[in-house]
């Protein structure tokens, strides 16, 4: 059978995909969740349009007497990798999306330069131009020659490129090569960290000089910037292809080889029952690229949080640390804890096993991660930040007691599908929805605001909520019964939700 034209593949794609988005939006998300979405874009778009138009003003209080033009140049990178790392947390690869097309006569080639183009059309790509179009017009156009006007608005356009190819190829690395990736990662915290500790600002000189330099019209700084562009871009389009010719087969001899364990025989059915969840977890990739996150959080990225010099600081700073110190995994992996077993659900309602022993297990998991990550960043907060162990003490209970309820709450409503088997890497968001996103709200403000709020007596506003997540732990045989009285209740729903998304 012979491939379909060039002209023929790309409409025949692109009309095919804006069905898929428009399906899926549908299905997903009902009248409330896209107002609420589309006022947070709008709400988000204003205030990049504003920033853009009005940063003297900003910057004079921030930076008195800087050029708002040199702030901007010296940040330039460092915007830039905090913009990768929100990408890598959100963005997906255009690998999920090529997979359903591979048995159409299609070119490889031409499905990939089709979804790689398309993978531009992102939020991540348009909302940085809505700061950086306005501030060009009015700060960038007023001084200098219009070769370096042009120059400079195109090397930030190529900034932008490098960071959404970036994270393609860091993401196709982390599905093929796990431990490259974690290396590459922590590489990267270390050198920012002692960057940052040591004064050096090589990070900022460099950013300063390279977009001066295009300011002023040279052409080799642009050249340097277009060649790592178009390397990135290279790299990511050649690894997707390579992904994409993997066969289901070795896919699926990526699983870990892990043995089993056994637990006593004393610790009974909970004991089984963890044991179970902690296989699953290990087996599968992407529940396993959870646990492998949530440490290099709790300790690479702390050590870059607390370590530098220019860290914010104060409540809020404190509770944020705390919160994800020893409840990121909870916050990540918890909120598809039902999800996870959605494959085999028919099967695990047929278990001779009470939903409350099940719920049971799968909180024990979770609370005794927060203990793991606690004991694993503890060391960094002595060493680092010994004014933030009380909080790191807080948190503790904090999380094990609350945090691990509110995000059950969520899970035991689950009714996207998560196919562990195929999903492959961590950062692939299939079974989440725009609840999942917004749950982070009322999960991580309230412990926050309080601790604000009670900055006047910090030590009280640590013993209260320490005291509410002992309490709550000493009830989790009651939230236990809560939870396994609304799984009971929503079953048949569940189940059904489970196979509508997997058609």
């Amino acid at each position: 059978m012979s491939s379909l034209s060039f002209w023929r593949t790309y409409p025949l794609l692109a009309k095919n995909q804006y069905r898929a988005s428009l399906r899926q939006m549908k299905s997903q998300q009902g009248w409330f969740m896209r107002i609420v979405i589309a006022l947070m874009m709008v709400y988000s778009a204003f205030i990049l349009l504003t920033l853009g138009f009005f940063f003297d003003r900003f910057s004079a209080e921030l930076w008195p007497g800087t050029n708002p033009v040199d702030v901007v140049n010296r940040s330039l990178l460092a915007a830039f990798v905090s913009l990768f790392f929100i990408r890598f947390l959100l963005q997906k690869t255009p690998r999920m999306k090529i997979v359903p097309y591979l048995h159409l006569p299609i070119g490889r080639w031409t499905m990939i330069s089709f979804f790689q183009s398309t993978s531009l059309l992102s939020i991540h790509n348009f909302y940085p131009l809505l700061f950086f179009i306005p501030f060009w017009m009015r700060y960038i156009v007023v001084e200098g020659s219009l070769t370096g006007h042009s120059m400079w608005i195109g090397a930030v356009i190529m900034l932008i490129l490098t960071s959404h190819f970036a994270n393609l190829l860091l993401r196709s690395i982390l599905q093929r090569r796990a431990t490259l990736f974690y290396l590459l990662m922590t590489l990267f915290i270390a050198t920012t960290f002692v960057d940052e500790t040591a004064g050096i600002g090589l990070q900022q000189r460099a950013s300063e000089y390279l977009f001066s330099h295009i300011l002023s019209g040279d052409l080799l700084s642009l050249g340097l910037l277009f060649m790592l562009t178009a390397f990135v871009m290279t790299a990511s389009t050649i690894l997707l292809f390579q992904s994409i010719n993997k066969s289901e087969d070795s896919a699926r001899n990526t699983r870990a080889r892990v043995r089993s364990f056994e637990v006593p025989s004393e610790w009974g059915l909970h004991g089984q029952l963890v044991r179970i969840e902690l296989l699953l977890m290990w087996r599968n990739r992407r529940p396993r690229h959870y646990l492998f996150v949530s440490l290099l959080f709790s300790t690479m990225y702390l050590i870059f949080m607390m370590g530098s010099p220019m860290a914010f600081s104060g409540a809020a700073f404190g509770a944020i640390l705390g919160l994800f110190a020893s409840g990121g995994f909870a916050l990540n992996y918890g909120q598809l804890m039902f999800g996870w077993d959605s494959t085999h659900y028919p099967a695990f309602l047929s278990r001779n096993v009470s939903f409350q022993a099940i719920v049971r297990a799968k909180l024990t998991v979770l609370q005794l991660s927060c203990l793991v990550l606690f004991v694993a960043s503890l060391p960094l907060f002595i060493w680092l930040r010994p004014n933030l162990v009380p909080v790191h003490f807080a948190f503790l209970f904090y999380n094990a007691g609350v945090t691990t309820v509110l995000i059950m709450e969520l899970a035991s409503r689950n009714r996207q599908r998560v196919d562990i088997g195929k999903s492959g890497g961590f950062f692939n968001y299939e079974g989440f929805s725009a609840k999942h996103w917004l749950w982070f709200i009322p999960t991580a403000l309230p412990p926050l605001l309080f601790l604000i709020v009670m900055d006047g007596s910090p030590r009280l506003g640590l013993i209260i909520l320490a005291a509410l997540g002992f309490t709550s732990l000493l009830l989790t045989q009651g939230w236990t019964r809560y939870f396994a009285r609304g799984l009971m209740a929503r079953k048949h729903r569940m189940l059904e939700g489970f196979q509508e998304s997997a058609r």
